[in-house]
């Protein structure tokens, strides 16, 4: 007798499942990263924003520093997040 596990929808399904879950992974492993000091170099230089600022105005100045901190050479470029896993 076989397994009831291995019957064919449901191992369409397993395999669907786990292949969602691979691409999924390996999305989120390439999505590129800043470095941290980017972070602080944006709070260093007084760009805070207030509190009723949007979201898009509050990434505007993030990104702003950051590629201002870039071309200070203060930090380095942005990598992918499985760079940093691996060392």
């Amino acid at each position: 007798m076989t397994n009831p596990l291995f019957h064919t929808p449901r191992r369409r399904l397993l395999t669907l499942a786990t292949s969602a879950a691979v691409v999924a992974f390996g999305w989120y492993a390439v999505q590129p990263v800043h470095p941290r000091c980017a972070i602080s170099t944006a709070v260093g230089s007084g760009s805070l924003t207030s509190v009723g600022t949007s979201a898009e105005e509050r990434d505007a100045v993030a990104r702003q520093a950051y590629e201002d901190a870039l071309a200070d050479g203060a930090c380095g470029p942005s990598h992918a997040r499985f760079r940093d896993w691996i060392g």
